[in-house]
């Protein structure tokens, strides 16, 4: 009994023991503890990168074992602290991804070529090409004889006894008029044609010197920018390039399913010449967009999902900064947000700047659209 107790004792203070060395290995003295200052100078030392191969890096100057080109000084700490800090949600509305912002020395931006220019406001107009042809339309003409008729037998029956026979005379009014409508005329024009002589060929056919109908197939993505009143240019070869001026009046409210096109009537008055019917021209409709914040188009990337720009700072720096466009107007890009008047942006040297932004990212570990892609999100 007193053997048992004696290794009892003994197996106890071992473990005791054993527990003690084992707190004491884990727990370091705080002697061996770095210092505040040797973390700080760790995390300021410099950082030199390949400019073409961002994984290379080391804290003193020397050359690329890969390629052989001189390593550069990488941004700062703090620099770098500028744009990684801050929410994912403020980071993910003003940079896109894979970019980061970066200085350039005067010698480098002229030796790139870079140039930029200030975001203004400036009227745009949008131009608005579509085939046409000389109007000759039976439907339309049928239409709008049918609608003439119906006007006449209302008149005739309007003081008639019978409520029913009233009724229907109204009801046919109404449903020529609708069909009217579908083929693109406006109520003003209706209103004009129940005044009109009915049956006059005019309704049909112009000859030299009277008003001329021109209809223009317009794609569908243009169609909401079209209204009645907007200057319209009608032009073909054997106007020897002198084109007609002309005059939106209606525009169908019904597409082609087909063409994914829709008749927009256009008016030339008093034309000096004879137009054949369904002679082909082309057609161009001026559309004021208005006062808006525009930015040339080469100063505008675009990776299908994302569109930016480069904004250089007040103190010299250049950033991504995305943007959202609201129209393209042939070399102008009107822009929704993003950019105010007065900004100074890039406007040359675009594709070699990206590619400086996103090596800068790569060096700073920013993510990249592929650490975006559904695969790797999977």
């Amino acid at each position: 009994m007193k053997l048992a107790a004696l290794f009892t004792l003994l197996t106890l203070l071992l473990a005791a023991q054993l527990s003690g060395c084992t707190r004491n290995h884990q727990t370091p003295h705080p002697e061996a503890s770095p210092s505040p200052s040797a973390i700080s100078a760790a995390v300021q030392k410099p950082v030199y990168v390949c400019p073409m191969h961002p994984q290379i890096r080391q804290n003193e100057p020397g050359r690329c074992p890969i390629c052989g080109m001189d390593l550069i000084l990488s941004e700062s700490e703090a620099e770098h602290q500028e744009h990684t800090s801050g929410s994912a949600a403020e980071q993910g509305s003003t940079i896109p991804l894979g970019h980061a912002g970066f200085r350039l020395n005067l010698e480098r931006e002229q030796l790139i070529g870079v140039k930029t220019g200030l975001v203004e406001k400036r009227e745009l107009f949008r131009e608005i090409r579509a085939p046409g042809r000389v109007a000759f339309d039976p439907e339309l003409y049928t239409a709008q004889s049918e609608y003439q008729e119906a006007l006449k037998q209302l008149a005739r029956v309007k003081e008639s006894p019978l409520a029913d026979v009233r009724h229907s005379a109204e009801r046919m009014v109404e449903s020529a008029k609708l069909r009217l409508k579908i083929l693109g005329l406006s109520d003003k024009q209706i209103l004009a044609l129940g005044k009109a002589e009915p049956g006059s060929p005019s309704l049909l056919l112009q000859g030299a010197g009277e008003n001329v109908w021109v209809y223009a197939e317009v794609f569908e993505m243009d169609l909401p920018f079209i209204k009645p009143g907007l200057t319209a240019q009608i032009s073909a070869t054997f106007l020897a390039g002198k084109p007609l001026s002309g005059t939106v009046v209606s525009v169908d409210r019904v597409l082609n399913p087909a063409t994914r096109t829709a008749k927009v009537r256009i008016t030339v008055p008093a034309a000096k010449l004879t137009l054949r019917p369904e002679t082909y021209v082309d057609t161009s409709i001026r559309v004021p967009l208005g006062e808006q914040i525009a930015v040339p188009s080469d100063a505008v990337l675009d990776s299908g999902t994302q569109s930016w720009v480069f904004v250089k700072t007040k103190n010299g720096k250049i950033d991504p900064r995305l943007i959202v466009i609201r129209h393209r107007v042939g070399d102008w890009v009107a822009i929704e947000s993003g950019l105010q008047a007065g900004d100074v942006i890039v406007t040359s040297a675009n594709f070699i700047i990206d590619s400086e932004s996103r090596l800068k990212a790569v060096a700073a570990g920013a993510p990249s659209h592929a650490d975006h892609s559904p695969d790797r999100a999977q």
